[in-house]
């Protein structure tokens, strides 16, 4: 009688093993048809977006991000809901509120009758079972605005960043945001998003949104969504000029004239700054009661009016004096 060989019966073992296979197989699929025809309920979020805000009315209350609908469908398709990145959202006119709200102060919208047809809305025939909240509730006050400064942030790694200069310019500088009095009173400042600026080699302009802080992201209504970003590079350039030396605090009485009576100073401005760096932007003191007073020297300070411009370096640093009567 001829026997397989033992690697044929290690790889392939039998009929046995392949049919028990095929059966596991088949009963699988069997389950998944069977677990996708039945009826299943499902709670899913909805996302809100409310649009056209009043300018001259202020939304009090917080506004819900989603709502929180349950809903009866066959297990296909809740399948193929959930493997959707996202709902189709759902968008509320609040100009459409306010004329509902006559006269008073305070509105609710049905969220029933928002939704409206969901199986529409979700492209999918469910049954809609319950949602949550039943309704959406708007509490309006008065508006107050007022301008704040927006703060650009942006990280720029330049190609070749020896001796370059970057200068950001936000435009609009300021924006006028709107809400009530107590959130206004907290902002002066807002920042845009982060943008990272990679091998940068030439002026570029590139639009920025601006980032509000979670807590009032839906008090908040800003004038500008997005602002202008405006880098400029440019490469520092060097000069030196010859500014008097100012001594402050001399002993009452007396008169403090120093050798000598002006130093040079090295700066490093941009190239588009240099025939704007006269001696009049620079100032050099020396403070008579310095601790690093010493050997009847004066340690010298150099400081710019223009924070654009850097101070390298002071020739002397220490410049000697003699004290006379007035």
């Amino acid at each position: 009688m001829n026997k397989k060989p033992a690697f044929i019966r290690k790889f392939f073992p039998g009929r046995r093993l392949f049919s028990f296979l095929i059966c596991v197989v088949i009963a699988a699929f069997l389950w998944l048809i069977n677990a996708l025809n039945r009826t299943y309920t499902r709670t899913l979020a909805i996302p809100v977006k409310f649009t056209h805000y009043p300018i001259d009315k202020h939304i009090n209350n917080r506004l819900p991000n989603y709502i929180m609908a349950d809903v009866k469908a066959s297990g296909a398709k809740l399948m193929m809901l959930l493997m959707k990145k996202s709902l189709n959202e759902i968008t509320v006119d609040v100009s459409d509120v306010i004329q509902l709200r006559a006269k008073s102060n305070k509105a609710a919208v049905s969220t029933l009758s928002m939704i409206g047809n969901l199986s529409k809305l979700l492209n999918t025939d469910v049954e809609l079972m319950k949602v949550k909240p039943d309704s959406i509730h708007f509490t309006f006050g008065k508006t107050y605005s007022k301008k704040v400064y927006v703060k650009p942030r942006v990280q720029v790694n330049y190609e070749n960043g020896d001796g370059i200069y970057r200068n950001i310019k936000t435009s609009p500088q300021f924006i006028t945001i709107s809400s009530d009095s107590i959130t206004l009173a907290k902002i002066d400042t807002l920042f845009t998003e982060k943008i990272v600026l990679n091998d940068l080699n030439k002026n570029i302009e590139q639009a920025a949104s601006i980032e509000l802080p979670e807590e009032i992201d839906d008090l908040v209504v800003l004038s500008h969504e997005k602002v202008l970003l405006k880098i400029n590079l440019d490469e520092y350039v060097q000069k030196s000029v010859m500014i008097p030396v100012e001594v402050s605090n001399p002993p009452a009485g007396m008169i403090i004239k120093t050798f000598p009576s002006a130093v040079q100073v090295t700066i490093s401005a941009p190239y588009n700054l240099y025939d704007s760096l006269v001696p009049a932007l620079f100032n050099v003191t020396a403070d008579f009661n310095s601790p690093e007073k010493s050997s009847g020297k004066l340690k010298v300070k150099a400081t710019s009016k223009n924070p654009e411009v850097r101070i390298t370096k002071c020739n002397p640093e220490k410049v000697e004096y003699i004290l006379r009567k007035k």
